[in-house]
């Protein structure tokens, strides 16, 4: 029933005070259903509005000025499709793992600091913080470090090669510059010290030329392992880095220094396997406008699968 009051029409109180919930009711849907809305797909993994917000905000706090919508999107992208390599590969990721990970987040990090800020973005969104930040962390962490440095079959090519290489160079270690210019691949002479690393040594008459080196644990590696070989005999196994693998020669020991003769194969690249999985893996970004904007800015964004 309406009350007519003092010449207008007006609602009950009761009825006044349940319009204004329904109307702050109403905007809360609405400003929900927006950040809620689907964005784009990688994978498995939906995409929203928030996602991207939040995930924005984040990459203010590393680098302040990047905050943008596509700088975001890439970020995700990328650590999305890593997420979904590693399932493809057989690799454990669910909740558990971003819980796990999250932990070693928080006891390892080298910049507590920025951790905090990166938290303060999130506020009590724990889901939020686990999608949008630990589980690109988790992604792009586990994937390069643990799967691709790793793997004997991802560098299969790149072992094979070392190995036949070593194999030649065993029967003949006096050739071992010579074989390795056949092969396409590159002698150097080291000299190897537990004080100052590794370092690039030429003999010119009775001159030596050396600059400053690097990788003093490196150098201790090599020396421990070639405390058994005999001075001109190539050590009888390939060595194995991160980011390679190494044929060496003992060639003569100078003072504590051992000098050496090294043949180095790099393994695999990266981006070029990263680009060979994720290219099966399905990308649909559903905000046109933002697509055009990420294959405008973003290089690597005609790699996907769109």
């Amino acid at each position: 029933m309406m009350i007519r009051r003092a010449g207008s029409w007006a609602c009950p109180p009761g009825r006044r005070d349940m319009g204004r919930r329904w109307i702050l009711l109403l905007s809360v849907l609405i400003l929900l259903s927006g950040c809620s809305k689907e964005i784009a797909q990688i994978g498995e993994i939906s995409l929203s509005e928030r996602d991207l917000s939040l995930r924005a905000k984040v990459s203010e706090v590393y680098y302040p000025g990047s905050g943008r919508r596509y700088v975001a999107l890439a970020q995700l992208i990328k650590g999305y499709l890593s997420w979904e390599i590693l399932r493809s590969m057989g690799h454990r990721v669910d909740p558990e793992t971003l819980q796990g990970e999250a932990k070693r987040i928080e006891e390892k990090t080298q910049a507590p600091q920025v951790l905090e800020r990166v938290k303060q973005v999130y506020g009590r969104d724990r889901k939020g913080y686990l999608n949008t930040f630990v589980r690109v962390v988790y992604g792009e962490r586990v994937l390069y470090n643990e799967v691709f440095l790793n793997s004997r079959e991802i560098h299969r090519k790149e072992s094979r090669q070392a190995e036949e290489f070593l194999q030649e160079a065993l029967q003949s270690p006096a050739s071992f510059r010579g074989m390795a210019r056949k092969r396409g691949l590159q002698a150097v002479a080291l000299r190897l010290s537990l004080r100052e690393g590794i370092l690039p040594w030429r003999e010119e008459g009775r001159e030596r030329r050396s600059s400053s080196g690097s990788g003093i644990e490196q150098a201790k590696r090599l020396m421990e392992a070639l405390s058994r070989t005999k001075p001109g005999e190539v050590y009888p196994e390939v060595i194995e880095w991160l980011e390679g693998f190494q044929v060496i020669r003992y060639l003569r020991k100078e003072g504590k220094d051992l000098v050496v003769q090294s043949v180095s194969i790099a393994k695999r690249d990266y981006e070029e396997w990263f680009w060979e999985k994720a290219s099966k893996i399905p990308v649909r970004i559903y905000d046109h406008a933002l697509r055009e904007e990420l294959l405008r800015e973003v290089a690597w964004a005609r790699n996907l699968k769109l």
